[in-house]
């Protein structure tokens, strides 16, 4: 799966701890990530696309990227006519050398945020 703002799910130790049951993986995400109210319940994920919120992490589902992609229709934010321009997009980008650079800095960024 891949999410509203182009992250790979599978690639996501959240994801994959969700899908293969390894609770060590929700708990390091947890440890790296999560804040003294989160546990590592709050980060089993399914992807974004999934439905039920209460099976998408936390803090994917409350993004606003997500919200604003459910909102336009679109499959994913690059897909959108405002995606060069667009605020909410902008700060995850990256330096943009490779999707995998482009992933990795959106998850660091998005979880520094959650824990400040």
């Amino acid at each position: 799966m891949i999410a509203y703002c182009g992250i790979r799910c599978y690639e996501c130790a959240a994801y994959k701890g969700t899908v293969t049951g390894d609770e060590t993986l929700l708990a390091e995400m947890n440890a790296r990530y999560g804040t003294e109210t989160t546990d590592a319940i709050d980060f089993v994920c399914l992807g974004c696309k999934f439905a039920d919120v209460r099976l998408i992490a936390t803090d994917c589902a409350a993004c606003a990227i997500r919200a604003c992609a459910m909102a336009q229709g679109k499959d994913f934010c690059a897909t959108c006519a405002e995606y060069a321009t667009c605020d909410t997009v902008k700060p995850y980008r990256g330096d943009g050398t490779t999707p995998r650079d482009r992933m990795n800095a959106f998850l660091r960024a998005k979880f520094e945020r959650a824990t400040s």
